[in-house]
């Protein structure tokens, strides 16, 4: 026997919107996801929950309602991540007055972090320019996420 809630006869789903993929209908989990579960109140409350929730869980997820027309609600969950440094590369680490010497660092996380390059004694980084020409600054980059 069906249950009877204030729905009448219809009927709650979830769907993740940016692939199309029906999550759940009722209570009843569609997708293969053991991460996923969906509650009710039995009134008029229905919740999609994401446990253990990973960077792919991010995008646009839709609650509808099988009326005619349709009735749906959107919301769209973002995953953090925190920054990490991948890799570190010096070429060169040391190298004379006039001479160069290549920095790289890549680094990862959502949204994207920025990477300040400074000195370990905290004086400032001396860029020279043609003509011998001094200017202090701060060496940063954003750098794009590295999948």
């Amino acid at each position: 026997m069906r249950r009877r809630t204030f729905l009448g006869g219809y009927t709650v789903a979830w769907i993740k919107s940016d692939s199309k993929a029906i999550l759940a209908i009722h209570t009843n989990m569609v997708a293969l996801n053991p991460r996923l579960s969906v509650t009710y109140n039995n009134h008029n409350t229905w919740k999609l929950h994401v446990s253990n929730v990973q960077a792919n869980d991010s995008g646009t997820y839709m609650c509808q309602v099988n009326t005619d027309p349709m009735k749906s609600q959107m919301g769209h969950l973002s995953v953090v991540i925190p920054p990490d440094i991948v890799d570190s590369v010096t070429e060169g680490s040391s190298a004379r007055e006039g001479g160069s010497v290549r920095l790289t660092c890549s680094a990862t996380g959502v949204p994207p972090p920025t990477v300040l390059w400074r000195r370990e004694s905290y004086k400032p980084i001396v860029f020279r320019y043609d003509g011998g020409r001094e200017k202090k600054g701060k060496l940063t980059s954003q750098y794009k996420q590295i999948q």
